[in-house]
């Protein structure tokens, strides 16, 4: 297996995440101005992989691989199993899927460990998670937005909202959000389908995506929604202004505001979240 450490200005792995999807990656290091990370791959892959990231570095106007080393071959299945602990997010603890859990005290979520859009360890499905358990109730129509895995429309699914739909562009996402509500016995209508293609109405729309998107969508989403509109992947006091003049020229108002850091190291890199509502 190989190793490929790149790095590329922080202002632009968000959007590099969107192009490049589908692969896990690891961050190594991440301040404002730059960000290092690296992606693994197979031997036999490797090639193919190295000529995609470089082609979208190229579409970006930068980033560059700039180290590949061997990695010992291991049984990942049982790394990841060894790796990964219970996330507890009240009213939810995020468990794999080969675990049980038997208590009473938390709402379970099993995931597939090891997909490529996420296992409920990121600031910002921890924040839309959070506010979602106080805003979502039962039989509420619900819509998530930008679905990755399918943890956030397994979340509601697992408060009662009955619909619950989950679209993304991604076809790599959607079957990953198949598997994890299969996983949680909870019926999710996952789509592959962009946010532009919808035109119905929905109680409670949950978007946990990034600030690029918002930009795009953002617009289509305040019309969608009767009661609230949650939204988390917000970085940093810039990008919080510019999305509250978003806000405020579709009329909406915030009525609660959530922040989590980056990370414990970096407690001043926040990550925001919202609840909307119509003015």
């Amino acid at each position: 297996m190989k190793k490929l450490i790149c790095s590329i200005p922080s202002e632009l792995f968000e959007i590099f995440l969107i192009e490049f999807n589908g692969y896990g990656y690891e961050i190594l290091n991440r301040d404002e101005n730059e960000t290092f990370f690296a992606i693994y791959a197979e031997n036999k892959e490797i090639k193919t992989i190295k000529e995609a990231l470089n082609e979208v570095f190229e579409d970006l106007g930068n980033g560059k691989i700039i180290l590949e080393e061997d990695v010992p071959e291991l049984n990942w299945e049982e790394v990841w199993k060894e790796g990964f602990e219970p996330i507890e997010i009240p009213p939810f603890i995020l468990v794999p899927e080969w675990e049980v859990y038997k208590e009473n005290k938390f709402i379970p979520i099993k995931l597939k460990i090891g997909m490529a859009f996420g296992t409920g360890k990121h600031a910002t499905t921890q924040i839309a998670l959070s506010l979602l358990s106080k805003y979502v109730n039962p039989k509420d129509k619900v819509l998530d937005a930008g679905c990755g895995s399918g943890v956030l429309a397994i979340a509601a699914a697992k408060l009662g909202a009955d619909p619950v739909d989950a679209v993304d562009i991604h076809k790599e996402a959607i079957e990953e959000c198949k598997t994890n509500a299969w996983e949680n016995e909870v019926k999710v209508n996952c789509q592959l389908k962009d946010v532009e293609q919808i035109n119905e109405k929905y109680d409670v729309i949950i978007a946990n995506i990034q600030m690029e998107v918002f930009e795009k969508i953002f617009d289509k989403l305040a019309k969608l929604f009767d009661k609230y509109l949650i939204v988390s992947g917000i970085f940093k006091e810039k990008e919080k202004k510019q999305f509250m003049e978003m806000v405020e020229r579709n009329d909406l108002i915030a009525v609660e505001e959530m922040s989590k850091p980056e990370s414990e190291d970096k407690p001043e890199d926040l990550w925001y979240g919202f609840v909307l509502k119509h003015k």
